[in-house]
């Protein structure tokens, strides 16, 4: 089961940490508020009151062995940078973190936030793609638990033909693009021949289930292709 540490419980963190609890992941809330904690206690695992620019106090929590962490502090600064950078110092792998400008984001890329989130702007312009464009679908969030997942430089892929891989069959993944890493040129529907590079940056479609199961695989080492069962 995924771990992760929602830090802020406003709205955006609220309903992030809720829907994470939904599709079963292990979700502990921090919020500097009672009001926010009270909100949250039944929508995820765990809601508490705590301050998270304490490094002392997240480690007396346990957050140094979440598999990832999301920073959603909505409008003090300095408590989003002191908090991302504690998670980073006690070694969580993925660190996630609401900006709240452009200078803000530096600066938490300075203490090595993995992902700047924008969520306001990033709105607005998916708004502003489906006002201008109403046939496209972006994303498949509730077609049968479908997605479309970005695989970034995945681990045992490098030097493999694509069809050594054989997604479809193992996992029922299909590539449908593959951003090369060196000049980022997209390849669509790539063919069985393709050599994976260091670098490529996978675009996948499958079910969330699927794509659980192939990350695992990643993980663990386990994506040698079988001989004699290789597909195009």
């Amino acid at each position: 089961m995924l771990q992760i540490a929602i830090i802020g419980l406003g709205n955006f963190g609220y309903y992030l940490g809720r829907e994470l609890y939904r599709r079963g992941c292990d979700v502990i809330g921090l919020d500097s508020q009672t009001g926010m904690v009270q909100k949250a206690k039944n929508d995820l695992s765990q809601a508490v009151v705590a301050d998270a620019t304490d490094k002392e106090t997240l480690m007396a929590l346990g957050l140094g062995q979440v598999d990832l962490a999301v920073v959603t502090i909505g409008t003090n600064m300095l408590a989003s940078i002191l908090a991302s950078f504690h998670l980073k110092e006690m070694g969580i792998q993925r660190v996630y973190a609401k900006a709240l400008s452009e200078e803000h984001e530096l600066i938490l890329k300075r203490v090595g936030v993995d992902e700047i989130l924008f969520p306001e702007r990033d709105l607005a312009m998916n708004l502003a793609q489906r006002i201008q464009n109403p046939n496209l679908i972006e994303y498949l969030p509730s077609i049968q638990d479908f997605g479309i997942f970005e695989l970034d430089d995945p681990r045992g892929f490098a030097g493999k033909a694509l069809k050594e891989l054989n997604l479809i069959n193992r996992y029922g993944i299909q590539v449908i693009a593959i951003r090369e890493g060196a000049d980022e040129r997209l390849t669509f529907i790539p063919k069985g021949d393709y050599i994976i590079r260091s670098g490529d940056v996978f675009i996948l479609l499958g079910a969330n289930a699927d794509m659980s199961r192939l990350l695992k695989d990643i993980e663990s080492g386990r994506m040698e292709a079988p001989r004699g069962k290789q597909g195009d």
